[in-house]
């Protein structure tokens, strides 16, 4: 099995439109796109990561003058229609590519990409959302359905993320990386990426073997770590954990009491724009949306068997895994529990929280309310025959 991951180096002069990240069962990759250039000559290549021209590769370009007209384009831009099949029969190591147009003696470099030869184990499951939203209750119920080896929480991810930030900052601003001649000067980002994603890789498999890496992380960064996921495993699913302001900033104050109330509603907030943010970037990359899942703490309460149907369709669970599922979401053992749950919602004024800090909630988190469909009444959401709302 092979994953690749493909990035544009020049967007307006060359957009993918097929999936950036992926899985290959041969060592065979096809993707195309679209080109935006000035002249009616135009040449493609792929080379390697040396700059060695490749021949193992079938290149296709086509005038497409219908698209020139819906891109409103002027007459000195020509647009193409490109098809690139890159085959390297068997790899038994990474594989890095650049492809390169050629035009009026300049070249351009449009793309940049790897195929990796890996083992993606058979279900990657990543349980994310804001602290106190039912991550570790839904994380220790999909453990036992799926008997998984599985840590509390890992972070693992968003470590080795940042990791990869900060060697991009080194490979790219230090002073030694702005010298040609220099190895640090040649190293694309790309090579970064890809040896980040073996390191990644290879730590989830050594503690969690080869059949099913679970990860359960609450909190931003991950949120933000997320795309980098997926490029690692281009076949995992994520459930993202959500609760109503009131009841999450309330498990907050209680769990955190350090953090002032207007830091728990802005945290509260942002978790759902780091989420929107991230699930656009997975989406582009996958070019498809039937990666994720929303669940919400209170339906995890009053609904138990309903989320477990549908997270059985999501997570394409056995009817024994089903059942383990249900049986330890509607038990009492619950991890990081805070206080009682309880099956009616309680309204606003129920909080017994200040006038200003009423005010701070309300202006903090009134746009993201309505966007989640929840209200500050006793009925929990603001539509009841929707439970949550597309946003």
């Amino acid at each position: 099995m092979y994953s690749y991951y493909i990035e544009e180096c020049e967007p307006e002069v060359g957009l993918i439109r097929d999936a950036k990240v992926g899985v290959l069962n041969n060592a065979e990759l096809g993707f195309g796109g679209r080109l935006i250039v000035n002249s009616d000559t135009t040449d493609l290549v792929v080379k390697d990561l040396l700059g060695q021209v490749q021949s193992e590769v079938k290149i296709h370009l086509t005038l497409a003058p219908k698209l020139h007209t819906d891109l409103g384009l002027s007459d000195d831009k020509k647009v193409y229609k490109f098809s690139i099949n890159l085959n390297k029969k068997t790899l038994a190591k990474d594989f890095h590519f650049s492809v390169h147009l050629n035009q009026n003696n300049h070249e351009v470099q449009l793309f940049n990409g790897f195929i990796q030869p890996v083992e993606l184990p058979d279900k990657v499951l990543l349980i994310v959302g804001s602290p106190r939203s039912g991550t570790s209750a839904l994380g220790k119920a999909c453990r036992k359905a799926l008997k998984a080896q599985a840590h509390g929480e890992s972070h693992v991810i968003e470590g080795v993320s940042k990791a990869l930030k900060d060697t991009e900052i080194f490979f790219e601003d230090s002073i030694t990386a702005g010298i040609n001649g220099n190895l640090v000067n040649s190293v694309p980002k790309t090579v970064l990426l890809a040896e980040h994603l073996n390191m990644l890789r290879n730590i989830y498999k050594l503690y969690y073997g080869d059949i099913i890496h679970l990860d359960k992380t609450p909190g931003i960064p991950m949120l933000h770590s997320l795309p980098f996921a997926f490029m690692a495993w281009p076949n995992a699913k994520v459930i993202f954990c959500k609760r109503r302001a009131m009841e999450n900033i309330q498990s907050r104050l209680i769990k955190f009491p350090k953090v002032n109330f207007f830091q728990h509603a802005k945290q509260w907030k942002q978790s759902f724009i780091t989420w929107r943010q991230s699930r656009q970037k997975i989406t582009q990359l996958l070019k498809r949306n039937d990666w994720f899942v929303e669940v919400d703490q209170y339906d995890m309460a009053v609904s138990a068997e309903k989320v477990c149907i549908e997270l059985g369709k999501f997570l394409r669970l056995t009817k024994s895994e089903e059942k383990r599922l249900l049986l330890q979401l509607s038990s009492t053992d619950r991890p990081e529990q805070t206080s009682a749950l309880t099956l009616k919602a309680k309204s606003l004024q129920d909080f017994n929280w200040s006038e200003s800090q009423l005010d701070e909630l309300r202006k903090c988190c009134d746009k993201e309310m309505i966007m989640q469909n929840y209200s500050y009444s006793d009925t929990y959401y603001l539509n009841n025959d929707q439970e949550e709302t597309n946003d």
